[in-house]
């Protein structure tokens, strides 16, 4: 199961929130617990509620979610600023995981910024970003900025996208160590997710355990890997301009190899009988 959201199911969700809700009046806001709000939105004839689980998710959801009987003092702040505002605009921070909603427009205008990294932050901001209220105040230890009441958001902080280049991809490899793994390079130094750094391996043809040096050379091989993430750069941009359908997985672990085969015993016997 799916513990948390990756760089590409953020942009697939905060895509769809746009499509389907943009132009959308909030109701209310209501809390399922700490962590987990629920923006109610008017749109006629059907459900339209966004789910906002700090660090973990956001995304549209049709489920009846139970709901604090009395809501928390966050709750009532997004109440008192959002209800009857339009979602004017949903939008990525960058290429991190922290998705931007604004409500209403101009000087009237307030930014809902929801973190999905690490241990996770709501913030409620004003149109110039100037922190309202926010769920979870704290420090950046790297840069020591606040964030807490009355301080600007820090947008210079969060990762920008930088177009692929074969000269990038070539100083990558150029940088790695001998034995280290492919695709823990790509992940830590592109902004594509694991799984899209999987996906791009295995159409480029390269094995599962990709390994510098090893089985993979440094010369002959770029161009080949700079072609398969290229890839990745078209299926990002798709992801942007398309709603996608959600799609269930499984792994087939030993566990159920055996169980499978139990199940096909008994149907054998079964027929025999």
């Amino acid at each position: 199961m799916k513990q948390r959201f990756n760089t590409l199911d953020l942009q697939v969700a905060l895509h769809e929130l746009s499509v389907c809700f943009s132009g959308c009046r909030v109701t209310n806001v209501y809390d399922i617990n700490n962590k987990t709000y629920l923006i109610k939105l008017h749109k006629p004839d059907s459900k339209a509620i966004v789910l906002i689980e700090s660090g973990i998710r956001i995304h549209c959801t049709d489920f009846d979610w139970p709901k604090n009987m009395i809501p928390s003092g966050f709750s009532m702040k997004l109440r008192k600023h959002l209800r009857s505002r339009r979602l004017e605009k949903v939008s990525q921070v960058g290429v991190d995981r922290i998705a931007d909603l604004q409500f209403g427009s101009g000087e009237a205008a307030y930014h809902l910024i929801v973190e999905l990294y690490d241990k996770g932050n709501i913030l409620l901001t004003d149109y110039e970003f100037t922190i309202i209220s926010v769920l979870r105040p704290r420090t950046d230890e790297n840069s020591d900025v606040k964030f807490t009441v009355r301080e600007k958001y820090p947008f210079h902080l969060a990762k920008q996208n930088e177009k692929l280049t074969l000269e990038k991809v070539k100083e990558l490899i150029c940088d790695a160590k001998q034995n280290e793994d492919l695709k823990k390079i790509l992940t830590f130094n592109l902004s594509y997710g694991a799984p899209l750094i999987e996906h791009c391996l295995s159409i480029g043809d390269f094995p599962d355990k990709c390994i510098i040096d090893k089985n993979f050379n440094r010369d002959d091989d770029i161009e080949k890997l700079f072609n398969a993430l290229l890839l990745g750069e078209k299926i990002i941009e798709e992801l942007k301009t398309e709603i996608h359908p959600g799609f269930i997985v499984t792994k087939i672990t030993k566990a159920i190899k055996l169980e499978l085969e139990k199940n096909k015993e008994l149907e054998n016997e079964e027929l025999v009988t």
